[in-house]
């Protein structure tokens, strides 16, 4: 199914993915999803796909973690509480005690009981950015 599904998803994905400089390129998303070692969720309109978001269930020290590899959309406010619970469902369903993600600070406004775990850094090292 995602090999019919991705070409609806990945041109979001890369737009999200130049944006946010993330440390995932489209092609590591798909064969995460294609692998089933990540779940894509989408939120669509009929045939009209308004968000898409890759989730992936992690071990970590403190436990499993259901951690958020790349979301994308329009038009949050109309979806976003349906897609957080149903993530969240799954996150269980996987044995996850928690949801995490990396992002800009805005997300804390949609999410205001998150906490933040860690800054990620980068420092170029041959002077360009």
């Amino acid at each position: 199914m995602i090999d019919g599904i991705w070409p609806n998803v990945v041109a979001g994905f890369q737009k999200a993915s130049r944006r946010s400089g993330g440390d995932l390129t489209v092609g590591d998303l798909w064969v995460g999803c294609r692998s089933g070692h990540c779940f894509l969720f989408i939120v669509h309109e009929g045939d009209d796909v308004k968000a898409a978001t890759v989730w992936k269930p992690e071990t970590w020290q403190s436990g499993t973690k259901f951690r958020c590899m790349a979301l994308y959309g329009q038009g949050m406010a109309d979806w976003m509480p349906e897609l957080h619970e149903m993530v969240k469902k799954v996150a269980r369903d996987c044995g996850a005690s928690s949801l995490v993600a990396e992002g800009r600070e805005g997300w804390r406004k949609i999410f205001p009981h998150t906490r933040k775990i860690r800054t990620l850094y980068e420092e170029p090292i041959d002077g360009r950015q």
